[in-house]
């Protein structure tokens, strides 16, 4: 058999076309090596080329074993927590309005379906073709934050702007825009530690105008995860980290004498709501109580003490979600969200590409923050902020977000074997 016979029928085995190229390339080096190597021992051209392909084996069993071993793979155990979450979600909302508001039941259908397809599309997009766009989203990004200065809305005292009039959004639906941009530009020849620093710095500043202080707090946490993880000088990054946060706390300080009542109030609270219970000790203590009255079997069929208020239903559903579900039911979703946060991480172990590394890692960080400030802030543990928890809050905007993350995340997944063997 002529190797070119023989690369064909390897070849029409493989199914990703994508993996056949490189197949192909690997298995043609080694006939050739192995052809040359007869030829220096006496034998002919055809004798040589045709020892070779005979010494490689059956191409049928070679073809199926490399189909089996380099075919893009999907991450069912990922993508199946992220469906069934979803789903509990939306279950969830059902269950707490089907007597209520038809109108937001169906919004947020509308919002965990959207999700879902997006999840989907990213999951089959080769990520690669976002890198050489690093600087452009970065270049996005800070345009998008800069047109929150001339917003006319507020909600809770945080500028939001319309998205074609569909939508309304706060600064933290750039982070996505931001992921891509610093995987992108830490891939980048130009980058070092102090032009990172550079950008951070100006970007940061640009979020701190948007007052949405858990914003710039995910985002900080994404960058320093994103550039700790990448191949810049970890000493430089370690001086600059250290000079931006001593630079910080200093800010911070001399801002203090310019503190107001009511900010101070709401530290205090934090620490004994009680002496605060008619102004900012308020929340704190009513979710206090829910968590308390929970029980292990929950609530499931007496809601009455739950109001339904939208910080119930987003900012603080880890409270609705305990009350209606016991503390038996709030351990099992706070279980099963520790499992995705450590499924993530391994993929970021088996990941090989740089790029793609820096995805899931940034992916990781947001996920993670969201997940950890959100539950946190829920049991008493952290200050109260405007924050949703993936999966189960309600709204589009939390939706999208943490589908994009997912979809990024088993996008890497799908391709890691390819790339892999593209670099062997």
């Amino acid at each position: 058999m002529r190797s070119n016979h023989f690369l064909d029928e390897v070849s029409s085995y493989i199914r990703s076309k994508e993996a056949k190229k490189y197949i192909e390339a690997e298995l043609k080096a080694h006939l050739h090596q192995a052809k040359t190597e007869l030829v220096k021992k006496g034998y002919t051209e055809d004798e040589a080329e045709e020892l070779a392909v005979r010494n490689m084996g059956s191409p049928s069993d070679i073809g199926q074993k490399m189909d089996k071993l380099h075919r893009p793979k999907i991450d069912w155990k990922l993508m199946s927590m992220f469906l069934f979450m979803s789903a509990t979600g939306l279950f969830l909302f059902w269950f707490l309005f089907k007597d209520g508001n038809s109108l937001s039941v169906l919004k947020q259908v509308y919002s965990v379906t959207g999700s879902v397809i997006l999840a989907c599309v990213l999951l089959f997009f080769d990520y690669r073709k976002f890198q050489r766009w690093g600087w452009v989203f970065f270049t996005m990004g800070c345009l998008i934050l800069y047109q929150f200065q001339f917003s006319n809305v507020l909600v809770n005292g945080n500028p939001r702007i319309n998205i074609m009039g569909l939508l309304s959004v706060d600064s933290i639906v750039v982070l996505p825009i931001f992921l891509l941009a610093w995987a992108g530009m830490l891939q980048s020849k130009k980058m070092n530690v102090y032009l990172a620093a550079i950008l951070y710095v100006c970007s940061a500043f640009l979020f701190m105008f948007t007052a949405n202080e858990q914003a710039v707090a995910i985002y900080s946490l994404m960058v320093a995860v994103m550039v700790w993880r990448s191949s810049l000088n970890k000493r430089k990054i370690l001086i600059t980290a250290a000079v931006l946060l001593t630079t910080c706390v200093s800010l911070l300080l001399i801002s203090l004498k310019d503190i107001k009542a009511y900010q101070l109030e709401r530290l205090y609270s934090f620490v004994t709501p009680e002496k605060f219970s008619e102004t900012s000790g308020y929340m704190p203590l009513k979710l206090e109580k829910l968590i308390e009255d929970a029980g292990w079997i929950g609530h499931f069929g007496s809601l009455g003490a739950i109001d339904f208020s939208n910080e119930m239903m987003t900012d603080f559903i880890f409270v609705t979600i305990t009350y209606t579900l016991g503390w038996a039911g709030a351990l099992l979703i706070g279980l099963l969200f520790l499992w995705m946060i450590w499924r993530i991480s391994r993929i970021f172990q088996t990941v090989k590409d740089p790029f793609g590394k820096m995805l899931v890692s940034g992916s990781f960080a947001i996920f993670t923050a969201q997940v950890t400030v959100s539950i946190g802030m829920s049991l008493g543990l952290l200050p109260l902020i405007s924050l949703s928890l993936p999966f189960m809050s309600y709204g589009a905007l939390s939706a999208m977000i943490n589908a994009f993350l997912f979809g990024l995340v088993l996008s890497v997944y799908h391709k890691k074997d390819i790339i892999l063997m593209k670099k062997i």
